[in-house]
């Protein structure tokens, strides 16, 4: 069989990180200190986790200087890394096995870059992607095209011979404005617009495969 993509780009939060549970709890932190406990439902802070948390921020605290909340938010998540992030099941032995195959993988992410290494070293998958595109790697976060053309480049693959895979509709629209093909992952808690049209859907890392292959 022949490859279908020479490059594997993976979203971070809800696709190779599940942190769901940090976000919730480093929210939660800072809705008791700065809203007076006025916590916003769990449910809807699952969506948080995709765009840039400053946008987040300016949403949940507009009263609060935006710049000491991106602060005190990446204080207190911090601290939870080690102990609220989690892998999702057979994602390193897929990882490893693609490695070995030959794919070269890499990480486009609206974290920041330093949290997005340390993450992977919390949940034992450091070492494993070659190349990461961070927040404050570029000028625009997702859904913008210039983290996917950045990763592109640092490969030299082409549009054709490059997929991304995600877990939201930001990481959807980053894969159309970037014109690569998208595989979008429903292990998470986030339901998916059903008006998005990947090339492909997966339920598990094991389904990975599936697709490399023509």
């Amino acid at each position: 069989m022949n490859k279908r993509y020479d490059v594997i780009l993976f979203d971070m939060d809800g696709t190779v990180l599940n942190s769901d549970p940090m976000l919730l709890e480093a929210m939660n932190i800072l809705y008791d200190k700065y809203r007076d406990g006025n916590r916003t439902d769990p449910a809807k802070i699952v969506y948080f986790s995709g765009p840039p948390i400053r946008e987040t921020l300016k949403n949940e605290f507009p009263h609060m200087d935006q710049q000491f909340m991106f602060d005190e938010f990446h204080k207190e998540s911090y601290k939870l890394y080690a102990t609220h992030t989690f892998p999702y099941e057979h994602s390193k032995e897929v990882l490893l096995k693609l490695k070995e195959q030959g794919f070269r993988l890499g990480i486009v992410t609206n974290k920041l870059h330093h949290l997005t290494e340390y993450a992977l070293e919390c949940i034992h998958l450091d070492g494993i992607f070659e190349y990461i595109v961070g927040f404050d790697d570029v000028s625009k976060g997702k859904p913008n095209a210039e983290g996917m053309n950045k990763a592109m480049n640092y490969f030299n693959s082409s549009k054709e011979r490059t997929i991304y895979i995600g877990d939201n509709k930001c990481d959807y629209d980053s894969s159309v404005n970037a014109g690569i093909d998208c595989c979008l992952v429903n292990w998470g808690p986030r339901v998916l617009p059903k008006d998005l049209t990947p090339r492909f859907k997966i339920n598990s890392y094991l389904e990975l495969e599936d697709f490399l292959y023509e």
